[in-house]
């Protein structure tokens, strides 16, 4: 069969990739590179040629088993990472210190006394030992039911100081959305993500970067076409086809699979029927901005304080700042001079430190996203379907890499099926079209 795979992300790239295998397949891309390197900034000076992944990706095992074997049958070697969090206020001061001792592929965190001398502090860490305890006791007992993170702890009465200033803080920052949004969180994915193991697991990265996963994907599909200029994709109803109307010009297949945010897709699908309009719409997503400079101002004020993630949390932002040191999670940037990623920036950095400026959108979970989700299996569950979805909105969880891997997976395996079960090669008679 042909197919059209719209959208270079991890999605778009997988999807590709698996269904390259037995069929010809044309990746369009909007960007000049596919879009998981697109905003990767490329260095110069001590560390020329090294290029430092924006948004930076990190992951561990518990949470991305998907991901993880992915990676293994690719050959992306993977290393671990410390990934210890410093909590900051408006003025500077540090309130709080995670940190964790690592040992191969294992983690296990601490605090040390200074770090939770003040009385704000202990309670922080009394509220995360309680939070810890009711939460694999709420997720093995199974009745979260539809429950908010913040009606959770607010039910289980959990130190304020703890959900103010470290687990919102947390969600917001791996999510990146507002405080709002990650009190608004389905408890469920919340726990979900704690129990998984991520106190226990060393968090890693792609040793060489998503240049490297770029390459391994990209070397197996059929057909890459960057700076696509994809306008509208549209049925053709009497031939069984699809037609992608690019600035080459209008080419047909005979299935396509949007790998982009769900309301990208919606505007690029010219005849969206009421179901598939409703089940995109029903996604939210939440501006991201991304800053890559060399500006230390915008790390804790005393240097003893760095830690490789520095979250800043201030009443007056609805989201907090995340800082990433990223000479400590890139092992070739050991030597070079320090080097930062911003999440949703708080403050601006120097003009003349700015390396990288990316904006991107998120998905949001909330109280819809379970109703949404099951509108989009609906969809792909309709005979004769020709169009579907992917990405990391696209399967239930947090919309990480490991959510945009499996509903990759998940929509090449439905366009397997139709095409071993169509003796035509995948073409349908209108009909059915």
């Amino acid at each position: 069969m042909r197919i059209a795979v719209i959208g270079g992300g991890i999605a778009g790239l997988v999807a590709a990739w698996k269904l390259s295998q037995r069929h010809a397949v044309t990746l369009f891309e909007r960007h000049a590179a596919p879009g998981l390197v697109a905003s990767s900034v490329t260095l110069d000076g001590i560390a020329s040629g090294l290029r430092v992944d924006v948004p930076l990706r990190v992951f561990y095992p518990g949470y991305y088993p998907t991901l993880t074997r992915l990676y293994a049958e690719l050959g992306v070697a993977t290393e671990p990472v410390d990934y210890a969090t410093t909590f900051s206020g408006g003025d500077g001061r540090v309130y709080f210190r995670w940190r964790n001792a690592r040992l191969g592929g294992w983690s296990m965190p601490y605090v040390l006394p200074q770090d939770v001398a003040s009385v704000r502090g202990w309670r922080v860490a009394q509220g995360a030992l309680h939070f810890r305890a009711r939460a694999r006791a709420a997720q093995a007992a199974g009745d979260l039911g539809g429950a908010s993170i913040g009606e959770f702890v607010a039910a289980e009465r959990i130190a304020p100081e703890f959900v103010e200033g470290l687990l919102l803080p947390a969600i917001a920052t791996i999510a990146t959305c507002s405080t709002a949004d990650a009190r608004a969180y389905p408890a469920a994915v919340v726990l979900g993500y704690a129990n998984a193991g991520v106190a226990r697991q060393s968090v890693r990265r792609a040793r060489d970067g998503a240049d490297a996963v770029a390459a391994k994907l990209l070397a197996g599909i059929t057909r890459v076409q960057c700076q696509a200029g994809v306008a509208a994709v549209r049925r053709v109803m009497d031939a069984g086809q699809v037609l992608v109307h690019h600035a080459a010009g209008d080419e047909a297949f005979d299935h396509v699979v949007f790998a982009t945010q769900a309301n990208q897709a919606q505007t690029l699908l010219a005849d969206a029927a009421p179901d598939e309009a409703a089940a995109l719409a029903a996604f939210r997503y939440r501006a991201l901005e991304v800053l890559m400079h060399s500006d230390p101002a915008l790390m804790p004020e005393r240097r003893a304080d760095w830690s490789p993630v520095n979250a800043r949390v201030c009443a007056e932002h609805e989201q907090p700042e995340s800082t990433i040191w990223i000479n400590r999670v890139q092992p070739g940037l050991r030597h070079a001079a320090p080097l930062f990623q911003t999440v949703m920036p708080q403050r601006s950095p120097r003009e003349d430190s700015l390396l990288g400026h990316a904006r991107f959108e998120r998905p949001l979970v909330g109280a819809g996203s379970a109703a949404a989700l099951a509108s989009l299996r609906a969809l792909h569950a309709q005979p004769g379907r020709r169009v579907w979805w992917c990405g990391s909105y696209a399967e239930a969880g947090v919309p990480l890499l490991e959510s945009a891997v499996l509903s990759a997976l998940a929509v090449a395996a439905r366009v397997e099926a139709d095409a071993d079960a169509t003796p035509t090669g995948g073409r349908l008679a209108a009909s059915t079209a």
